[in-house]
């Protein structure tokens, strides 16, 4: 009671303490560091007046509803954008509320785009509207959106457009009024000066400094005869990267300026030598991809760079790297003579496979005409597709599975060059042929192909070179070119021939084996007329000869078939004869056949002989450390078809002819199957079936047999009723059944099960 009465006390007081202050705001009271809440009728918070949150003294109006949509905004084209008018009016005539705060200017070059911040392009602060510009270079879509003191935003209005900004045609500008002041930085770029228009009084002297030339810009066309000399060349600045094939001729040579002392060792080999470009190997470019000068993207929207410090790299530790698909074609113009065999090696990986689309790649050459400049494919067309891609066309490169090293050949002219997009050229003997307009060829690698998103690959290395018709190498001479015709008489005597493959008709005499020790095959070893084999050990585990078939294990047990010409058999004998000794199969006569069974004493196991038939007869052999010998025979059947016997273990089973049995051990059989299941049954007194299934079956007729291992069978009492009440199966076949269930209860239930096939 003395609880009640001190939180009734509690309570007047609390209310007479807002009476007093509401007498106080109603007689211009004030609000002590604190704030006056105001509430709509459903008690939703509208405005604090006051201490505000962070501190401040305010009004704060929060939670207003949102405003009418402003009328849709009219728009038009100027330069450089468009204008965006608002009339000041609201959707529908509304009326504009009294927190109306400022209305948004929304644009986007997509149709039917959601308002956000990022669309937010200026605002309208005045309820009277105005003509605001939006500036754009393409068409864009327009919509409105009101918002109130709340920050709470309108619905948008229905876009407006799309509009562009107004063409600049050169009436629109007078003459003189564009001035260096009115152009921006790097506002006039190269395609926006004409040809010739900056001469050299334009060029104040020394303007123009190495960094403002462009790499490439300066020609041979825009050097003048004799300008570059020996002072105008850095040192080492000249390289044999620069130098084009057959550059340095002899009248560019003074007499014996180049000595012994010039020349590293090793630096002429046969490589280097030329004897007129169709007898050379001196014609060859190898690029190991570490300088981004020397090749250009010619197509797709793919990037590429230079990586340094690539450990796996096979050359030079640099290479290319592209993303995405990307055409690259080198600068460097190759001379191409007709009668030379030019071969083009690539080396590269996929190093992540793309998303989607595959990882396939187009390698070769691109054919250039006279001028140096035009490109010349196998149709004779001025164009970078169907060029004569002898490496690789359209072949596929998995990720993963590292560098891979692919070469081509490419030779002579034809009306239509050979290979735009065909079957690569790998071969010497069949190159592909250049259009008969091609002068020069220059690399071309196409990466990625067949990628329509991501995707990473890696080119190591670019090889061309001529490959010498005058010298004969491996290259030179086709396979199969040299045969017997060709070589004299005993040409080939007391020499070793290594690698490759011999193809001819007969080989008389000697030894052949695969190896010279450990494990291999031997033919005509020690002139026996045998083939031997031989284990990792060097160890002969077999032989095949006119004695016979004898296989050998690591123990010395071995499997004999001795055919000969009376007596035929089959023998199986342990190392050392300290088991059973043999086991033979002897044919005794037309389609008669002993099977006898002796141990090493030379005493006889078992013998089936006497017009014995035998059908599908299975010897195993099991000899162990207590057993004398094991031996199952089975199947051993007479003319009839009745079974005669079948040996295990000394006759501890045997099968007589009158149909008694003796097993010791377990019995299996093919058309017999057993096993167990658990069902947990769906609901009391329901059936629940569950499958089960086990290995084909022999036979073509079969029954299936359940039952519960349980304590608890048939019906009982009311008061904790659980008994198993049936078991049975349905759908059997020789590879499965249902087997059911019908419990009193829920409880999981474990089946036994048999399947006999007949």
């Amino acid at each position: 009671m003395a609880r009640d009465l001190t939180s009734e006390v509690a309570r007047i007081r609390q209310e007479l303490k807002e009476v007093k202050r509401g007498q106080r705001y109603a007689h211009g009271g004030s609000i002590e560091d604190s704030a006056l809440e105001v509430k709509d009728g459903s008690g939703s918070l509208r405005a604090i007046v006051g201490l505000q949150g962070d501190g401040t003294t305010a009004v704060n109006i929060v939670n207003g509803p949102p405003p009418p949509a402003p009328s849709a905004p009219i728009l038009g084209s100027v330069l450089g954008g468009i204008t965006v008018s608002w009339d000041g009016r609201l959707a529908d005539d509304a009326v504009l509320p009294l927190d109306w705060q400022r209305v948004e200017v929304h644009a986007s070059a997509v149709d039917g785009f959601t308002p956000a911040l990022e669309t937010l392009k200026t605002t309208f602060e005045t309820p009277q509207g105005g003509t605001v510009v939006v500036a754009c270079d393409e068409p864009v879509y327009v919509l409105l959106v009101a918002r109130n003191t709340s920050g709470t935003p309108s619905p948008p209005t229905v876009q407006a457009g799309p509009l562009g900004p107004t063409p600049v045609v050169a009436d629109d500008i007078k003459d003189g009024i564009v001035t260096t002041v009115k152009l921006a930085d790097d506002a006039v770029t190269q395609a926006k000066v004409a040809v010739g228009a900056i001469g050299t009084t334009e060029i104040t002297d020394d303007a123009i400094t190495t960094p403002k030339i462009v790499a490439g810009a300066v020609q041979t066309a825009q050097i003048a005869a004799e300008a570059v000399n020996a002072s105008k060349l850095a040192a080492g600045s000249v390289t044999t990267l620069k130098l084009d094939a057959l550059a340095v001729t002899a009248d560019q040579l003074a007499a014996n300026a180049v000595t012994a002392g010039k020349i590293a060792a090793g630096a002429v080999t046969t490589n280097a030598l030329t004897v007129g470009i169709a007898q050379s190997i001196g014609q060859k470019l190898t690029d190991s991809m570490g300088d981004a000068t020397l090749w250009q993207q010619i197509a797709d929207a793919g990037t590429w760079q230079v990586l340094t410090g690539v450990t796996d790299a096979g050359t030079g530790g640099t290479v290319i790297e592209v993303a995405g698909r990307t055409a690259l074609e080198a600068r460097q113009n190759i001379p191409f003579d007709p009668d030379a065999l030019y071969k083009v090696t690539v080396r590269l990986r996929t190093t992540v496979a793309p998303t989607t689309g595959s990882p396939t790649v187009y390698l070769g050459l691109a054919g250039v005409a006279a001028d140096g400049v035009t490109r010349v494919n196998t149709t004779g067309a001025n164009d970078f597709s169907l060029q004569h891609y002898v490496v690789a066309s359209n072949q596929a490169i998995a990720a993963g599975t590292g560098w891979t090293t692919i070469t081509g050949y490419l030779k002579g002219w034809a009306a239509a060059g050979v290979n735009g997009t065909g079957t690569p050229r790998l071969d010497p003997k069949n190159p592909g042929v250049a259009h008969a307009n091609v002068r020069y060829v220059r690399p071309l690698i196409r990466l990625l192909y067949g990628a329509t998103a991501g995707g990473v690959q890696q080119i190591d290395l670019v090889t061309v070179e001529t490959v010498p018709t005058g010298v004969v190498n491996s290259v030179n001479i086709a396979d199969g070119a040299i045969t017997a015709v060709k070589l004299d008489a005993d040409a080939i005597t007391g020499k070793t021939i290594t690698g490759g493959s011999i193809n001819g008709t007969t080989i008389t005499g000697g030894l052949l084996q695969t190896s010279t020790s450990g494990e291999r095959i031997a033919i005509n070893e020690s002139s026996n007329n045998k083939i031997r084999i031989y284990d990792t050990a060097g160890i002969l585990i077999g032989e095949f000869g006119p004695g016979g078939l004898g296989v050998k294990g690591p123990g010395g047990n071995a499997l004999a078939l001795n055919p000969t010409t009376t007596n035929p058999q089959v023998r199986w004998q342990n190392a050392g004869n300290t088991k059973v000794a043999v086991a033979e199969v002897v044919t005794s006569g037309a389609g008669e056949l002993d099977i006898r069974l002796q141990n090493s004493a030379g005493r006889v196991l078992g013998l089936e002989s006497e017009q014995a038939y035998i059908s599908g007869v299975r010897l195993r052999v099991f000899p162990t450390a207590t057993a004398e010998s094991a031996f199952f025979v089975q199947a051993v059947t007479d003319h009839t078809g009745n079974l005669l016997r079948l040996y295990r273990d000394i006759d501890r089973f045997t099968v007589d002819k009158d149909g008694n049995t003796t097993i010791t051990g377990m019995m299996t059989a093919g058309n017999i199957v057993t096993g167990t299941t658990t069902i947990t049954p769906s609901a009391a007194h329901t059936p629940t079936s569950a499958p089960v299934s086990f290995p084909a079956l022999k036979g073509t007729t079969f029954r299936g047999y359940a039952t519960a291992a349980t304590t608890v069978p048939g019906v009982r009492t009311p008061v904790g009723a659980q008994g198993v009440t049936g078991v049975s199966v349905s759908s059997v076949t020789s590879t499965n059944m249902l087997v059911w269930v019908n419990r009193e209860n829920t409880t999981a239930t474990v089946v036994n099960w048999m399947v006999i096939g007949s």
